[in-house]
């Protein structure tokens, strides 16, 4: 389940991100863990995972931060 979560991650903050090296996976896991998002499990239509609003913000923040560092 983590690798899923670790890729709809990755699918819909990496566009928006400006990473200049590809992160490896273990480093989005981490960076994932700080943040600490909350998920919710959508049934309209197709049943989906989703981040939930409130933390999208505070995700995005802790990816762009952790993953830019130097290595």
């Amino acid at each position: 389940m983590q690798v899923q979560m670790v890729r709809l991650i990755q699918e819909q903050f990496t566009p928006s991100l400006s990473l200049s090296t590809e992160a490896p996976a273990s480093a989005w896991a981490r960076a994932i863990a700080l943040a600490d998002p909350t998920f919710v499990y959508c049934t309209a239509g197709e049943p989906t995972i989703r981040i939930c609003p409130e933390s999208s913000q505070q995700l995005r923040e802790c990816l762009q931060r952790e993953l830019t560092k130097p290595a």
